[in-house]
Order: C-alpha cells, then sequence, then structure tokens
C-alpha cells in the first residue's frame, strides 16, 4: 500500500514538475503491475492453503519419530500430513503393528497411540491411523511405500 501511494505520489509531483502527463500515466502503469503482484501472490499463497499442502517438516518428523517409537508398531509403511488450518493438520498414518496382537488389542494400541500423538504433536486435530497386517520386508516394497501406483 505505501509503495502504491509512493508511486502515485512520485507520478503526480513529475507531472507537476515537468508538465508532462506520461510521468502520471506511468505511475499509474506501475501501480496497476503492483497490484496485479500482489494480487498473483495472495492467490498463490490461498491455493496452496485450500489445496493442502503438506505440515511443517519438523512436526512430521516428530510424529514420525513419536510413530517410531512405539512398542506396538513393527513398521511404518506411509505417512501423509497435510494442513487443514492456520495451526491445525491431518495427520494419516499406515503401520503394521507387531504379529500376536489380538483385535482388542489392536483397538487399545491404536486409542492409546492417537491420544499419544495428540497430547504430543496439539496442531494434528484430526490422526488417522491404518492399520496393516503384513511383515515388514513387504511393507517396505508395497505400492504405497515406494510411491507406485497399480491398478487398472
Amino acid at each position: 500500500a505505501v509503495l502504491g501511494v509512493t508511486l502515485a505520489a512520485a507520478g503526480m509531483a513529475l507531472h507537476m514538475v515537468t508538465g508532462q502527463v506520461v510521468w502520471e500515466a506511468s505511475a499509474s502503469l506501475a501501480i496497476g503491475a503492483l497490484l496485479v503482484f500482489v494480487a498473483y501472490h495472495l492467490g498463490r499463497e490461498a491455493r496452496d492453503q485450500l489445496i493442502g499442502e503438506s505440515a511443517d517438516p519438523r512436526t512430521a518428523a516428530r510424529i514420525q519419530s513419536l510413530l517410531q517409537a512405539q512398542p506396538e508398531i513393527d513398521s511404518l509403511e506411509a505417512l501423509f500430513t497435510m494442513k487443514t488450518g492456520l495451526d491445525t493438520a491431518l495427520v494419516a498414518a499406515r503401520v503394521d503393528l507387531v504379529p500376536g496382537l489380538d483385535s482388542e488389542q489392536v483397538e487399545e494400541v491404536a486409542v492409546r497411540i492417537k491420544r499419544s500423538l495428540a497430547h504430543t504433536v496439539p496442531e494434528a486435530a484430526e490422526i488417522f491411523l491404518d492399520i496393516t497386517d503384513r511383515p515388514a520386508h513387504e511393507a517396505r516394497e508395497s505400492p504405497a511405500a515406494t510411491g507406485e501406483r497399480g491398478g487398472a
């Protein structure tokens, strides 16, 4: 805003000093270019917020280390984070639990991990755990881990 007012004042001053209208017209064009520049950058930033850019890398690293530190998690296949607001993020993790847990234990572990994650990373407003049941070496070769897409 200050730059636009400065351009307008400079254009008017040069017009009054020289008597040539070209200075005022040039200032108007420069103000228009400035407005286009600002609108472009604001639109790009808004698009990133709407589309859902990834959460801060430090936050994702904290989430990853917390999940990998859980004794019940055999492997972390995939971790996705997405900003859902200025201070909130969605977390989706595909994890493989250690063998030998029954369905009730799996439920208890999932609830405990979600609570721990929500307490440790307050910006994680929504947490989704996808529990898989496959050996760690197969998990590393899965399409989710390698980034490959299958299907028709």
